[in-house]
């Protein structure tokens, strides 16, 4: 299988370029036009190279090399119009692979493609990364989730939705970020999709440690993983509560 590039560039006309030339020396690209939806697809796609720009909407080049960069020694090379040397500084010191400003010659950032990759091919092996939470442990490199040693099968998008909660174990995040990071822009207002996939991936984690909670409701604010001694919030007023 051809090796594949993740492009995260939101100018269409320049991606679509990059795309073409990328083709014609045989790499599989895919393309990602804001930060949330280049996360999502990293983690999908598990690409052997990063092309990266700085300005993107939702997170930008900045926040997303940080984040790669906890779990990934994947090339990174930053393709971007801000050229100054203390941007450039800045962006190898946080892992870049290679800094490139704009314009760019394309047989030149073809070279630099091939050459990255090539340092990559030759690299000591790149450990398996692992999230731990309680019993529930998260391998991003093999993409699979294990719960008291047992594998739980996961869609995609629900593996993403673990990942995200364990990133940030301990803490409340809202239904917005977890929208943001998990789908992508323009979903930050479906509360709806949001809530019928934690209902499922709840489902899959009872079915391999029943009656042990790990996603707590902080009901009309979002989520958050529980603690070793944690249960659900119980009902007001003896009501039953709202949906998760």
């Amino acid at each position: 299988m051809a090796e594949s590039i993740l492009v995260i560039e939101d100018e269409p006309e320049f991606a679509a370029l990059v795309e073409l030339w990328m083709h014609r020396t045989g790499y599989r690209v895919v393309i990602a036009r804001t930060g949330p939806d280049g996360l999502r697809r990293f983690y999908d796609e598990r690409p052997d190279l990063v092309i990266l720009d700085v300005a993107i909407p939702g997170l930008d080049g900045w926040q997303l090399l940080e984040r790669f960069r906890e779990f990934s020694r994947v090339p990174i090379l930053m393709v971007t119009a801000h050229g100054s040397e203390a941007e450039k500084v800045r962006g190898l010191k946080l892992g870049a692979d290679d800094y490139i400003t704009k314009p760019v010659s394309f047989p030149e950032l073809t070279a630099r493609v091939e050459a990255a990759l090539r340092r990559a091919a030759t690299s000591p092996p790149e450990r398996s990364r692992r999230l731990r939470h309680r019993d529930l442990v998260v391998d991003l490199d093999d993409h699979q989730a294990h719960l008291h040693g047992v594998e739980v099968r996961l869609t995609p998008t629900e593996f993403r939705l673990l990942t995200y909660l364990i990133e940030h174990a301990g803490q409340l995040v809202t239904h917005r970020q977890v929208l943001g990071a998990v789908w992508g822009a323009g979903y930050d207002r479906d509360v709806h999709l949001l809530r019928m996939t934690v209902r499922n991936l709840r489902l899959r984690l009872d079915a391999a440690a029943p009656g042990e909670p790990y996603i707590a409701t902080e009901y009309g604010l979002g989520y958050r993983l529980t603690g070793p001694t944690e249960e659900r919030p119980a009902p007001v007023n003896g009501s039953a509560p709202p949906s998760p």
